[in-house]
């Protein structure tokens, strides 16, 4: 594997793993509703990449920023299914 695809890698790997610690930390106990799920991840991926400060190629920041996106919207997608029933009753229902 050459060295700059590792650094990469590397540099993704703990851009994800920091992100789904976070994320995973702010809902340690239950996902609350849909709506702070959806502006959790929204803050995640519209967050500067400071996490890893020892990271300082465009390689290795690259990486990073593509882990954090990478956890957040797993977290998101995984996180949604659980809570999909409660937002969603009936398609068809009117609302007055």
């Amino acid at each position: 594997m050459n060295q700059e695809f590792q650094q990469y890698r590397f540099a993704r790997i703990e851009g994800q793993n920091i992100t789904r610690a976070r994320l995973e930390g702010q809902f340690r106990d239950a996902v609350p509703d849909l709506e702070e799920l959806e502006k959790a991840i929204e803050q995640q991926l519209t967050m500067e990449p400071t996490c890893m400060p020892w990271r300082r190629s465009e390689l290795e920041q690259t990486g990073c920023r593509e882990g954090m996106r990478m956890a957040a919207l797993e977290f998101y997608w995984a996180h949604r299914h659980g809570l999909r029933p409660t937002i969603v009753d009936d398609p068809f229902e009117e609302k007055n």
